[in-house]
This record gives structure tokens, C-alpha cells and sequence, in this order.
């Protein structure tokens, strides 16, 4: 199931593999953390190991994790020629220690039962909507809604981190080169920001429908930053602070940040 490349894509992109981690510093099963005892204990390890000052840290690092998980799905749909069962009993999922150049502990899934789910192209707009309205309202918001009891992290904060995906189906897109393929990506990628139905994520609105605003980009003028949908919390990790599109800063330190940059910029040039 899945050639060579697709789960190394997947593993880069998205945080699913297919094989257990060797060493992972904590491992739950996935379903295990729809209960309050087993979710408190894996974000006690994860906001441990990330540095994070209070329980909220951990909680939108972990949404950040779940929108990846979330992608898989998407990029299945549009691209393989099957997917799998995204319920919650089929997954692990693994606090890890990634080491290189910059060092990271980040949460990966792996797929303990890969439960194939042949991809109708006579209907796969339909099924589609299906298994996407099975992911979020089944899999992924009891995941939010338990995040917001344990932490009082807003869920509106939570559910607002989710418009990243349009990065990843603007790089597929981009990337793709079969013609199908890319209007499938195109197509999903609507229906997505567009016309998923609020009620799935318990929310008023579609989570996915978000108009982005624009910043300054000190190294590139003619190519502005989007803003951050949310807050990602780094600013409340040991030594973190927030980041230059994060919707909460100042105006005024934004500009000083920007001016810092520029400078930092000229001087490599010099």
C-alpha cells in the first residue's frame, strides 16, 4: 500500500509512517488519548520537552501535529489511489527527538493497521466529503474539544491554526504534474476553505475559511509574509518570543523587528 515515495512523502511532510519509531521518548496509542488521564500525561511529556511555560504550549504544539495528521487524509484523496481508515484506533502516537542542523521534539503518527480504503474516481468528490467530515467530526475535534478542558487553551485558537493547510495543497499543487491530479488537488483544496460544513468541527463557521493578512518581508519586499492564522504559544516556551507574523504583535515591535532584520541582512552582505 503506497509506493516508496508516498510514505517517504507523507513521513517528511505530514508526521505519518508506517514503521515504529525505535527510540520515541513517549508512545501512546492514539485512541488512549481521548481519555483525560492519558492526554494529561502526554502533554506533561510534550510541553517537558518543548520548554513550554504553561499547559496552553503544549496543547497548540500538538494541534500543530494534528494538522499535519489531517493533510495525510487530504493528500490521499487526491493523489493515491486509496486511503486509509483515519480512526483513531489504527494510530500511535510518538513524542520524538528529531536531531540535526536545528533539533526539534515534534509528534508523529504511525499506523499501526492500515485499513485501505479504495478511492472511487466515478465518485470521489462524495466520498470525499465523507471521509473528510469522518476525520474532523470523529477523529480530530474530540481531540480539540478534550485539549480545551485540560488547558482552557480557547478552541477558537486551536481550530484557527488549521488554515496552514493551505501551504500544503498550494506546494502539491505546485508540485504536481499530472494534469488529474493537480485539478483533483485544486478542487479539494476549494471545497476545503470553502465548503466544508461548520457543524463538523463544532463550530460556527468552517475553521478552513480564513482571508489571510499580509506583512513586511524585510528580505524579499515584492513577496509579503502571510500573517499567522493564531498564536502558536512559542512566546511562552523557556527563552521563545513571538513570531514576526503572529497576530499579537505590536505593530510598532513588528516594525522594530523588521528593521532589525534588515539590518542583520546588510551586514551578511557587507
Amino acid at each position: 500500500m503506497f509506493s516508496p515515495e508516498q510514505r517517504q512523502l507523507m513521513e517528511a511532510h505530514f508526521g505519518l509512517t508506517f514503521e515504529p519509531h525505535p527510540s520515541p521518548v513517549a508512545a501512546f496509542k492514539l485512541r488512549d488519548l481521548y481519555q483525560e488521564l492519558h492526554m494529561q500525561s502526554f502533554l506533561d511529556e510534550y510541553n517537558s520537552c518543548i520548554k513550554g511555560l504553561e499547559p496552553s504550549v503544549g496543547a497548540m504544539y500538538l494541534t500543530s501535529n494534528l494538522i499535519l495528521f489531517s493533510s495525510a487524509l487530504h493528500y490521499m484523496v487526491a493523489c493515491c489511489d486509496q486511503a486509509i481508515d483515519f480512526a483513531p484506533e489504527h494510530f500511535t502516537a510518538e513524542l520524538i527527538y528529531i536531531e540535526g542542523t536545528y533539533s526539534y521534539y515534534t509528534i508523529r503518527f504511525c499506523v499501526n493497521e492500515a485499513v485501505a480504503i479504495p478511492i472511487d474516481q466515478d465518485n470521489r468528490e462524495q466520498q470525499r466529503n465523507e471521509l473528510f467530515a469522518r476525520l474532523y467530526e470523529h477523529t480530530i475535534r474530540p481531540l480539540i474539544e478534550l485539549l480545551h478542558r485540560l488547558t482552557g487553551t480557547p478552541k477558537l485558537q486551536m481550530w484557527g491554526s488549521f488554515p496552514r493547510i493551505t501551504y500544503t495543497y498550494e506546494s502539491l499543487i505546485a508540485q504536481e504534474s499530472d494534469p488529474i491530479r493537480k485539478q483533483r488537488l485544486e478542487a479539494d483544496f476549494h471545497y476545503t476553505t470553502k465548503e466544508i460544513p461548520a457543524a463538523v468541527f463544532g463550530m460556527k463557521r468552517n475553521p478552513y475559511n480564513h482571508t489571510y493578512r499580509y506583512v513586511d518581508n524585510p528580505l524579499n519586499p515584492d513577496v509579503p509574509y502571510r500573517m499567522k492564522p493564531t498564536c502558536c504559544m512559542y512566546y511562552r516556551t523557556e527563552g521563545g518570543e513571538y513570531c514576526y507574523t503572529c497576530p499579537r504583535l505590536k505593530p510598532k515591535d513588528r516594525e522594530e523587528r523588521k528593521q532589525q532584520m534588515i539590518k542583520e541582512l546588510a551586514a551578511k552582505k557587507a
